[in-house]
């Protein structure tokens, strides 16, 4: 079997008939074969969303209220098809079917819900001027929006994306990330079955060397919304520029965790868990990074150790897994190097760092959950972005130290807090250089928070009513309500 193209309306085969194969990260067997070279084809979805938008086609620019039908069909649509998708995401991914079933899905449903009631609200303002003058602020749609997407949410990322710019008029080219097409393809259909005019909405897979390539930089293109590393991003922006597109960049996160002696230590230990190892660790919004103080640290780690050590690792369709294989074998390799790193540089292993290789695992992309305590500042595992199921653990002594150690990398995407004292978690709040600060909890992110980052996590923000912004331009209409034949400025360049 093998996976194409959505353009205009339809599934296309793809011009140059190359193909990759993408394979079940639980025992490598072979899944599809998907489009490896889009460069033949990534114009023609290009063209396919200008022409939609430029000629309003079936009034979808124009049409607010068809649009909020459309994404609220889609929207309906999608949780009837839940477990079907739900299974078709975790064999691609490798996260488990309960996260896809229980997560997934229904985030990705609750997105264009959401923005499907924005769609009829977009309204401009007017004022009436002292003069009898009318200036009146007009909303409109930007034009072609490129979605870039990576594997490890690859529905919910895309309905993120794609929602709030559909919801504004716009029209859509998305690439998938290459690991995992099949549910973004399902979109495709759903949102054209549920009444969205072709060319709307189009899909191109390939590499991003090729299909994101051309998307940065088609002058068709108005808006590239990218999801995934912070050097992919700089790219994007530095080649978006030669015209001037708009870009929204959600970028790497190195996120802490901190933990002070006053928190409810049975509360944060279970979020510390979820934060770190949920979606196999293969998340930007992972907590990866412990900041515990010292006052509780030999307590606390304890008590996470304790925890990970019952995180059943398994196949992703089994219903008992928690934690399923990592999205690759390259993906596997890259992480369990870190582990290597942590080993080389005598960091204290805690618990795991090893890959799972016995009996049921022996074909799949399976390690250990793992802690690796006492990781100090300087080390490249407290640094960099590991994307895997790996926790480092760093002592602090007062408020001070934790913030300064929070922000000590070049991201500021996410960030927890755990105290009794609502004062200071406020404090701390306030400091920490992220887009995202949960107060005892962690990883709870639904449609009306905020996501995106400082630093170099990224540039502009989803979620919410401020995700529409980047797909809308602003116009101001001025009304002359004189009946005078010449205003009094014109005599400036007239004279009389």
């Amino acid at each position: 079997m093998k996976m194409g193209l959505f353009i205009n309306g339809e599934q296309v085969e793809p011009s140059s008939q190359t193909y990759v194969e993408r394979y079940d990260p639980g025992d490598n067997t072979r899944l599809i074969g998907v489009m490896a070279d889009g460069s033949k084809d990534v114009g023609a979805g290009i063209d396919a969303a200008r022409e939609a938008f430029d000629k309003d086609v079936d009034g979808w620019v124009s049409d607010y209220r068809l649009r909020a039908r459309v994404l609220l069909k889609a929207a309906e649509m999608l949780r009837q098809d839940g477990e079907r998708l739900a299974v078709m995401e975790s064999l691609f991914t490798g996260k488990t079917i309960r996260t896809s079933r229980l997560g997934d899905i229904p985030r990705a449903a609750e997105l264009l819900e959401f923005y499907a009631g924005i769609a009829d609200k977009l309204l401009g303002t007017s004022q009436v001027l002292r003069t009898g003058d009318l200036i009146a602020i007009v909303k409109q749609p930007v034009g072609v929006v490129a979605a870039i997407t990576p594997w490890n949410f690859p529905l919910v990322i895309l309905c993120r994306q794609v929602a709030p710019a559909l919801a504004a008029g716009c029209t859509v080219v998305a690439k998938p990330a290459s690991y995992t097409p099949a549910t973004a393809l399902e979109l495709a259909k759903i949102l054209h079955k549920a009444g969205a005019p072709k060319g709307v909405f189009n899909i191109v897979t390939g590499s991003g060397e090729t299909v994101g390539r051309e998307l940065v930089k088609n002058s068709k293109v108005d808006v590239v919304n990218f999801t995934g590393e912070t050097s992919t991003g700089k790219w994007i922006m530095e080649n978006a520029a030669g015209s001037l597109k708009r870009v929204v960049l959600e970028l790497g996160g190195k996120n802490p965790n901190i933990v002070f002696a006053d928190a409810d230590l049975e509360r944060a230990a279970n979020a510390v868990v979820y934060g770190a190892y949920a979606n196999n660790g293969e998340s930007c919004a992972a907590g990866s990074r412990l900041l515990v103080q010292s006052d509780v640290k030999e307590k606390f780690v304890k008590m996470v150790v304790d925890r990970v050590r019952k995180i059943r690792v398994g196949y992703q369709l089994d219903e008992a897994s928690d934690m399923g294989p990592l999205v690759s074998q390259g993906q596997l390799e890259k992480v369990l190097e870190y582990v290597g790193a942590a080993a080389s540089e005598g960091l204290d292993i805690a618990y795991g760092g090893s890959r799972l290789t016995e009996g049921t695992y022996s074909k799949g992309n399976y390690m250990q959950p793992t802690v690796i305590d006492n990781t100090p500042p300087e080390s490249k595992l407290f640094k960099e972005e590991i994307f895997g199921p790996v926790l480092t653990v760093t002592e602090f002594k007062d408020e001070n130290e934790a913030v300064g150690l929070a922000n000590s990398t070049i991201y500021g995407l996410a960030a927890g807090v755990w105290s009794s004292d609502t004062g200071k978690a406020l404090r701390v709040a306030e400091k920490v250089k992220s887009g995202a600060v949960w107060i005892n909890t962690y990883y709870t992110l639904p449609v009306e928070m905020p996501w995106g980052g400082f630093k170099q996590s990224g540039v502009g923000r989803n979620n919410t009513v401020l995700a529409v912004e980047h797909y809308l331009e602003y116009k101001g209409v001025y009304v002359d309500g004189q009946q005078g034949p010449m205003r009094p400025y014109y005599k400036l360049v007239l004279g009389g």
